[in-house]
């Protein structure tokens, strides 16, 4: 019986493999961002776009590169945001003031009066809290920033939207923003959105204009954050993240396209009127694990005059995992037809490089991994030196085309066409190769049987 050789066998095996590997795997493709420098300076600063991490293909930002004009590696610092750090926050009860219909209208609610400490006073009867467009609140006795206004909303139902502004002197007012309040019940259970967020706010009283039906509040207070916390950066929102993939069971599959570090997840529900409450995961690629990050109870409901409330966003840490799963809990009737939408509240960070050679310098990302003498990413305390470092500012003007951008499907198809013809002669040679050891070994003559000798007498 013929033996196939050993090495055409393996080799024809290792076939389907090789050309997999060559028509799935992705090149490396770096993308280049050009960096506009202000004055003169030993070192630059620049912070980073959502480009930058939309394009970046290792986790942290590993692939980046600075460069300058004659194309030289530049040391740089990688300086990330702060953790979100947990506010200490206080609730207290402060003095309000329901205010008649006519003082609306006037520069000076009618109604109350400034002591001399600042406090106000009532100076007459007040009307119920149910009857009056709006309420006069005093925050002369706080100390500290007020972030939000907490309202005590009866038992029952209640929907309702206001709009608040600020004053020092009761003369003058700054708007400050509006929000949605509701009180719902829904299969037994009891969802309220009763706070009014203020940022950081420092004002002696803030007005509070309800459009439509007040509530008759339990309490009024407001929420205060120490004077000496420093206030976090304004979020980035990388927004209308839609579902790649509806899964059986209620889960929905996103792709941020990048890797971005999310302090805040937001949930937009497809229809109106809906409470459910679900699991957020996420995970770096394809081929990690899920690792679940929050649940809650996610709703968005009709308001009064077209407008719609909706859950706030949630508070994650940091995580800049580019894929995320929602699984809805399909018991409460799930999310209906079409697909939820996600967006990621994130902060980017800032690069610091050394300004050595000549513009225009450049910032990379997604270059192959670094030789082991390549400069990097180095601590900021290494990079900076002299008594007082200089360090401008450097913005990202713009992001360069990539030499193959124009022609990487045309590329990209004639590859494959090469390497389709490649695999196919090597399989044509392989098979050739076999076929020639099997006839060769047909076509040698049998080997004589080995002589016996002859048996002994």
């Amino acid at each position: 019986m013929p033996v196939f050789p050993k090495a055409g066998v393996r080799d024809l095996a290792a076939l389907p493999l090789l050309l997999g590997a060559l028509l799935l795997s992705p090149l490396a493709r770096a993308e280049r961002f050009t960096l506009a420098t202000e004055g003169v300076a030993a070192y630059y600063a620049v912070t980073l776009d959502a480009d930058v991490y939309a394009h970046s293909a290792r986790p942290g930002l590993a692939d980046l590169r600075v460069r300058n004009g004659a194309g030289e590696l530049l040391p740089y610092a990688l300086d990330l945001p702060p953790e979100p750090t947990a506010e200490v926050r206080t609730l207290s009860d402060v003095p309000w003031f329901a205010l008649p219909a006519l003082a609306q209208r006037q520069a000076a609610p009618m109604g109350v009066v400034i002591g001399t400490d600042g406090a106000l006073r009532a100076a007459s009867p007040q009307p119920a809290a149910a009857s009056a467009a709006a309420w006069l609140l005093d925050l002369s006795k706080l100390r500290e920033d007020a972030a939000a206004v907490v309202i005590g909303l009866p038992d029952g139902e209640y929907q309702g939207a206001v709009d608040v502004a600020s004053s020092d002197d009761l003369q003058h007012w700054q708007a400050v923003g509006s929000a949605q309040l509701l009180r719902v019940s829904r299969g037994g259970s009891v969802l309220s959105q009763d706070r009014v967020a203020l940022g950081r706010l420092r004002a002696r009283y803030l007005r509070l204009q309800w459009q439509g039906v007040p509530p008759a509040p339990a309490r009024v207070q407001v929420e205060t954050v120490a004077a000496g916390t420093p206030p976090p950066l304004a979020l980035q929102w990388r927004e209308d993240i839609a579902a790649t993939q509806a899964q059986a069971g209620g889960d929905y599959v996103f792709d941020t396209g990048g890797r971005f570090p999310a302090e805040r997840v937001r949930i937009h529900l497809p229809q109106s009127n809906t409470v459910v409450r679900a699991t957020l995961w996420s995970r770096a690629d394809p081929e990690s694990a899920w690792r679940m990050v929050s649940s809650g109870q996610f709703y968005r409901l009709a308001g009064a005059g077209g407008a719609e409330q909706e859950s706030a966003p949630l508070a994650i840490g940091r995580n800049a995992d580019r894929l995320w799963r929602l699984s809805v809990d399909a018991r409460a009737g799930g999310i209906g037809s079409g697909m939820p939408v996600l967006a990621l509240g994130w902060r980017p960070a800032v690069v610091t490089f050394v300004a050595r050679g000549a513009a225009p310098f450049s910032l990379a990302v997604g270059e192959p991994a670094a030789q082991p003498r390549e400069p990097g990413p180095v601590a900021r305390a290494e990079l900076l030196a002299g008594p007082a470092p200089v360090i401008a500012k450097a913005r990202i003007a713009g992001m360069n085309a990539s030499p193959r951008s124009a022609a990487a499907p045309a590329d990209a198809q004639r590859n494959r066409r090469l390497v389709l013809w490649g695999a196919l002669l090597l399989a044509v040679g392989v098979l050739g190769a076999m076929a020639w050891r099997l006839l060769r070994t047909l076509g040698e003559p049998a080997a004589p049987p080995p002589e016996r000798d002859p048996p002994a007498s």
